[in-house]
């Protein structure tokens, strides 16, 4: 009993987390839950494996090995099949490789480092990816409120011009025009609605979160109109926060060091090794076997070195393509700043942008929506035709979208703005 009770707590708290959910508490949810960010969080271990094998170059290797051996001879009459086993150990290490081993670690340790931010920027595209999809949503549920009281209004209007025309005061033509504007709103209900549910279920697929689970969200947090930063300011947080560039900073070391590595090939190396080995032969009239591997017991240590005289020129192969590498890892660095600062310019100028259409549309539509109650007071009133009822119910519905459009462009603008200079 007590297991089901904590079974069911565990359920009912995990089910609570989708409710009432802000843009944070969303991007949260789409990183614990997203498989891909899990699959690209694995480069992290190879890369730590391959640091740590770096390392170990420097360390002497140790290896065993046994053999059976069978000998005769076809040509010898009553030859007789010889059988010997050997044994031994072998182990080698590199006393000097030209700082060879010593740049493969750095370039190991930078390729670790380049792993983990990685998975950051992965997890940044993804924050991006549910910034858009939120936001999104919560456009389309505007819409659609604004569709409902649209449809409310058009179907009031056609049931007191139904009256009307009941009593003769409407002609069939005023009527039709109020049933066709029904339709007209009906229709653009239904496609709220419908484009709603599909944003919906793209969000939720993006949190991975199972079908059929409730959710819900809470409006965006940044709903305030606010004066954004001067662009130097922008920038130069975007820059500290962008992940993009220290990868671009840190790969133009690891090509630094792949040139260390490739320039070690032209120079002469050394290595320490050493053998231990014993053996004994299977001979059924002498079975001294301890003896034989007793006095079969030998050593060796050699101290190796290797000289490169003619390589046709594949040191300077491995060079020339390092360098290139590294030429090529400076361009994209400076490729990297460029679109920074296109993107900041881009965004601070949409926003600015998109706050003033904000703050005007908000104006306009308050203004036809005073128009259109006054239009609709006239028309009840008998002073105003439905086709000019119409009308300014077109005219306020425009200024809505058009509200719309500026409000939600303004508030994913700055939350992407956000995103790059690490505010969010």
């Amino acid at each position: 009993m007590y297991l089901r009770f904590i079974l069911f707590l565990s359920v009912f708290c995990f089910a609570q987390n989708y409710q009432n959910l802000t843009l944070q508490n969303c991007i949260e949810i789409a990183k614990r839950n997203s498989l891909s960010l899990a699959s690209t969080k694995l480069s992290e271990k190879t890369a730590a494996s391959s640091l740590e094998q770096a390392k170990n170059a420097r360390l002497p290797g140790l290896s065993g090995s046994v053999s059976q051996s069978v000998s005769g001879s076809p040509l010898v009459e009553d030859s007789k099949n010889r059988y010997s086993l050997s044994m031994g150990l072998s182990s080698s290490m590199p006393v000097y490789t030209a700082g060879r081993i010593g740049h493969s670690i750095n370039q190991a340790e930078f390729r670790r480092e380049i792993a983990e931010l990685n998975t950051e920027a992965a997890a940044k595209t993804l924050s991006e990816q549910v910034i858009r999809a939120y936001m999104q949503v919560w456009s389309l549920m505007e819409s659609e409120n604004s569709a409902t009281a649209s449809l409310a209004l058009s179907k009031r209007m056609l049931a007191k011009d139904s009256v009307l025309f009941s009593v003769g005061s409407y002609t069939a033509t005023d009527l039709a025009l109020a049933f066709a504007q029904v339709a007209s709103d009906s229709l653009s209900l239904l496609q709220a609605k419908s484009s709603l549910v599909q944003n919906y279920t793209s969000l939720r697929q993006l949190l991975e979160i199972p079908q059929n689970t409730e959710f819900s969200l809470l409006p965006p947090d940044s709903a305030i109109v606010q004066t954004p930063e001067n662009y130097a300011t922008l920038l130069n947080l975007a820059q500290r926060n962008s992940i993009d560039k220290k990868i671009d900073s840190i790969s133009v070391l690891s090509a630094n060091e792949a040139i260390g590595v490739a320039n070690a090939a032209r120079y002469p190396s050394m290595s320490l090794s050493g053998r231990l080995s014993t053996g004994l032969n299977w001979e059924v009239q002498n079975p001294k076997y301890p003896t034989q591997l007793k006095n079969g017991v030998g050593y060796s240590a050699s101290l190796s070195l290797n000289i490169p005289i003619i390589d046709w020129g594949s040191a300077a192969d491995g060079v020339l393509q390092a360098q290139v590498a590294k030429e090529r890892a400076q361009i994209t660095a400076l490729n990297t700043q460029k679109q920074l600062e296109n993107t900041i310019e881009q965004l601070a100028l949409q926003i600015e942008t998109y706050r003033l259409q904000w703050e005007v549309s908000s104006i306009q539509m308050e203004a036809q929506r005073l128009a259109l109650d006054k239009s609709v007071q006239q028309h009840e009133l008998g002073m105003l035709d439905i086709s000019s009822l119409i009308q300014q119910q077109t005219i306020f519905n425009s200024s809505q979208i058009r509200h719309n459009q500026a409000k939600y462009s303004y508030l994913l603008g700055k939350s992407l703005l956000d995103l790059q200079t690490g505010s969010f």
